[in-house]
Order: C-alpha cells, then sequence, then structure tokens
C-alpha cells in the first residue's frame, strides 16, 4: 500500500510503497519518515510557492550528477519546458512533464510528475532523452 513519506532534511514529499533510499532533492540517505495525507498536502502547500524555476533547475541539475543522463544542454529548450512544469503546477497542483497529457488518475497521473522514471520508456531507449528532452544521455567522452 502506498503513503507519504516526508525528508526530515529538505522537506521532500514522496508517495510509494517505500520511501527513496536517498533523496532526489538533498540527497540525505535514509532520511525519510512516513507522514499523513493531510501533512504531506499542508507542507506541498507551504512550500509551493517557495520552490521556483531556479531552485528546481539546481535540484535537477544535482539529480543528474554521477548519473548515465544530464540535463539538456540546450538552455533555451529547458527554459521553455521549466515554463511548462511550472504551468502544470500551478494549474494542476503538481509538476507534470509539460509534453505528456494527465488523465486525472491520480495513481497514473504520478508516473508523469518530473522528473519522471524516463529510463525504462522507448523515448530514452531509443533516442537518449527523456519524453520532452529535458533529461538526455550523456556524451561518453
Amino acid at each position: 500500500m502506498k503513503k507519504f513519506w516526508r525528508c526530515f532534511v529538505c522537506n521532500d514529499i514522496h508517495y510509494g510503497v517505500n520511501p527513496p533510499e536517498i533523496c532526489p532533492t538533498c540527497m540525505a540517505k535514509n532520511a525519510y519518515v512516513e507522514i499523513s495525507s493531510a501533512e504531506a498536502q499542508k507542507i506541498s502547500g507551504m512550500t509551493k510557492g517557495d520552490f521556483n524555476k531556479q531552485k528546481f533547475h539546481e535540484a535537477i541539475e544535482k539529480f543528474t550528477e554521477n548519473n548515465e543522463f544530464q540535463v539538456n544542454p540546450d538552455k533555451e529548450r529547458v527554459t521553455m519546458l521549466l515554463d511548462g512544469i511550472f504551468n502544470n503546477e500551478k494549474n494542476h497542483g503538481l509538476k507534470y512533464c509539460p509534453c505528456r497529457l494527465i488523465m486525472k488518475d491520480f495513481e497514473e497521473d504520478l508516473k508523469l510528475v518530473c522528473p519522471c522514471n524516463f529510463l525504462i520508456h522507448e523515448t530514452y531507449k531509443d533516442k537518449g532523452e527523456c519524453w520532452c528532452g529535458l533529461f538526455v544521455r550523456r556524451e561518453k567522452i
């Protein structure tokens, strides 16, 4: 059964059967505690306005460190995608991928929150980029 989890270091909220071992936002290890849905909603509402595009961009840059993928080096495209992500948060409550349609099924739509699990998608396997192109396979040196 899925539950809400909160990183006690940075207040990142995770919804799943188990919490991540490493927080994708602050990289703290084993830092999640189980919380109620009401607490998750309250925390999300309090931090929503504070987590601007610049902080989100910094967080996804950190997320890509030591991975086979990176944030797309095309700054104009990244800016456009971040605008779409934040418009989705404003209009739909979560940072959904700007290139995919939400279905209004909470469980299914959680799969579309950025960053999604793009490593399993054919687009990444074939073209080396996530669905919208925010993340691209790192060039081998």
